[in-house]
């Protein structure tokens, strides 16, 4: 009797709050709404959404349907059904609903859809009518972080594992021994139970093994661990014969809470689970994570003595006595008043979980901490592109493919394969929760530059930018645009050389670039310079190639200024050149003749020894016939105005050189 009386006393209060009417009659209407208002109670929020659905067809005036509006809306949301909360949202909004939490509640939905500017905004109307609260100015300042992690992502390429996620929630991925272990509500699971909370099957614990990179067959575990009811966020040991793992409801479906259970691979399957002992019937115990030496499990709990939903928190365990101790809070430092939950720790006993009521992008983030002399450090955010606007969490690492290497970043063994995984509801899944991968994206090394005709000084369209790394291998060729701008991202962990050409120019000198040890992104920016091939008529003089008188032996000065000359041919292979030589008119003009075509072989002689072909290479001797002052026969000239005279020059034949066969 007493216990019907408060039923009803509970009744009739629930009744006045959502219609705002005073007595009012004791009707089925009534009794379906307390229902709805249970359901959603008890987060049972699926259901919640269908029953207020149907309620809103019922009632009558614009308060009744205003009410029944924000709590479709609200149910959808806190089922993490994004898409269909948004679109009630707006229904929500446009029958102007008058109380102002559902601005506040629409700005955490924006924040979902990773709509910060908007999502800001309604948290700042908020303030307009609740003053001074403090949900909402922290909301605005986190609203501004998310947009700059956004802006700025941290080195890593999130990827949907299109071959192993469902239309349904497939979450807390847990990868040992090329195996992946996580839980899925898909079509396969065990039973037909409906998990009210999402209106999905309740889920069970699935594996598939990964060889090379490619997953195979997608199976229950065999043996008794799935049942009928909720199976998940499971943790084996290195050898995968050990498993911890979560069992909410119990394996008939009466229990109230969820439960860490054991259970160990014999004679090809796993065992009956068995219940740890510090579970509960009054509160719940799940998503359990070993540290590496087996001494510490770490879990999410909402027991009393918490901070708010759910916490963090570890318990101790002495596997030689088999057994266990109290269990230890993380503290305020990581867990908030919302939740926090799937903890994971990695081989450095780094404990990672996700939280709400941290700084964050938009519902669960995945964040970082670690035990230091027995106090957790502050929680960390992992950021973008780890992190979203969506529910972000049950992170797993693949220790085989990565290495530690500082304490906040992680290098791939190799980028192309995952160094771990996690689950998301972010934009552009493949359903509810689905499984990511995580791969290093490499730092990026960019090329920019122009290219410009030196005499003109002006850009030079078309020009060929060449890229060959240190055994002279081209790895890529490029134009340069109508504006002589030439882009390219570079190769990572290379010594480079490039170079600039244009038929009617000079190649550039190699320039040497090194993307060996990359710790940042980086840009180089180059401007190039060609000199344009001259005309046949022009002459180049090579100062510095001067010969002792009536001597045709090359000086040593000389054989540096033909090194440089080297250099111009086997740069630019396609032209030939005449190498003229001059002396000054001492001496018969005939034997000058002879002397300089000696002069000018010599020229030629070093050259071929410096790998340049004798074809591309003309030697003329043009004795005392082209003077460059007036110091002719008979004037009367000093040595200096003579030596100017005993000069080397050359000039282009042709540009169109080929080498024979």
């Amino acid at each position: 009797m007493l216990i019907r009386k408060l039923f009803f006393f509970l009744f009739v209060i629930t009744a006045q709050v959502v219609f705002a009417q005073q007595n009012p009659p004791v009707t089925q209407l009534y009794f379906d709404l307390l229902k709805a208002q249970h359901t959603y109670d008890i987060k049972k929020y699926n259901t919640a959404a269908n029953l207020y659905q149907k309620l809103y067809t019922r009632v009558r005036t614009d308060e009744q349907k205003q009410k029944m509006l924000f709590m479709i809306a609200e149910s959808y949301r806190k089922s993490n059904n994004f898409k269909k909360a948004i679109d009630w949202y707006e229904k929500v909004i446009n029958a102007k609903y008058p109380d102002p939490k559902i601005i506040y509640s629409y700005g955490l939905l924006l924040k979902n859809f990773e709509r910060y500017d908007d999502a800001s905004r309604q948290f700042y109307d908020y303030l307009f009518e609740v003053p001074a609260n403090a949900d909402a100015e922290r909301e605005m300042k986190t609203c501004a972080i998310a947009q700059n992690w956004k802006a700025n992502p941290k080195k890593y390429t999130i990827k949907n594992v299109d071959e192993l996620n469902t239309p349904y929630s497939d979450y807390s991925p847990f990868f040992v021994n090329d195996k992946l272990v996580w839980s899925s509500s898909r079509s396969e699971s065990t039973g037909n139970e409906i998990f009210e909370w999402t209106g999905q099957k309740c889920s069970d614990i699935f594996e598939s093994v990964n060889k090379n990179n490619v997953w195979g067959k997608k199976t229950n575990l065999k043996g008794t661990v799935n049942t009928n009811f909720n199976e998940g966020a499971a943790w084996l040991d290195s050898t995968a014969t050990t498993m911890y793992f979560t069992q909410c409801n119990g394996i008939d479906g009466k229990g109230v809470s969820c439960k860490i259970y054991t259970s160990y691979f014999q004679n090809n399957a796993w065992s009956n689970p068995q219940v740890l002992p510090f579970c509960s019937d009054s509160f719940s115990v799940g998503q359990p994570a070993m540290s590496v030496d087996g001494k510490r499990m770490y879990f999410a709990s909402n027991m009393d003595g918490g901070f708010g939903e759910k916490d963090i928190y570890y318990v101790t365990y002495d596997h030689i006595k088999d057994k266990w101790g109290k269990p230890v809070n993380l503290g305020s430092r990581v867990n908030t008043k919302e939740d926090e939950l799937f903890p994971y720790v990695d081989e450095n006993n780094v404990i990672y979980f996700s939280s709400k009521g941290n700084i964050g992008m938009g519902g669960l983030d995945i964040f970082k901490t670690q035990d230091s002399a027995g106090t957790f450090k502050k929680a960390e955010n992992l950021q973008s592109p780890i992190n979203s606007g969506g529910d972000d969490f049950g992170i797993s690492f693949n220790y085989k493919n990565y290495k530690k290497i500082n304490d906040t970043s992680y290098k791939a063994i190799d980028p192309l394969f995952p160094i771990g995984y996690l689950c998301s509801n972010r934009d552009g899944g493949k359903g509810d929760d689905d499984i990511y991968s995580i791969t290093i994206k490499p730092f990026i090394f960019a090329l920019k530059g122009k290219v410009y005709d030196r005499e003109m000084n002006t850009v030079l369209p078309g020009a060929q930018v060449t890229l060959t790394d240190e055994k002279g291998i081209v790895i890529y060729t490029l134009k340069t645009s109508a504006i002589g701008e030439f882009n390219a991202e570079l190769p990572l962990n290379k010594f480079l050389n490039l170079s600039a050409s244009n038929p009617k120019y000079f190649k550039s000198a190699d320039i040497n670039i090194s993307s060996k040890n990359m710790s940042k992104d980086s840009i180089v920016e180059l401007t190039l310079f060609l000199d344009p091939i001259p005309a046949e008529d022009f002459d180049f003089t090579l100062k510095g190639i001067y010969y002792d008188l009536d001597k045709y032996d090359l000086r040593l000065e000389a054989q540096k200024v033909l090194d440089s000359l080297t250099t111009i041919l086997k740069n630019n292979p396609t032209i030939v050149i005449e190498i003229g030589s001059h002396t000054d008119s001492r001496a018969a003009a005939e034997y000058n003749i002879k002397l300089s075509q000696k002069r000018a072989e010599s020229c030629v002689n070093y050259l071929v020894q410096h790998d340049i072909a004798k074809d591309r290479l003309v030697p003329v001797g043009y004795g005392e016939s082209k003077l460059v002052n007036d110091c002719a026969d008979g004037v009367e000239c000093t040595e200096a105005q003579h030596q100017e005279n005993r000069r080397t020059t050359f000039r282009v034949l042709n540009s169109d050189y080929k080498k024979k066969k």
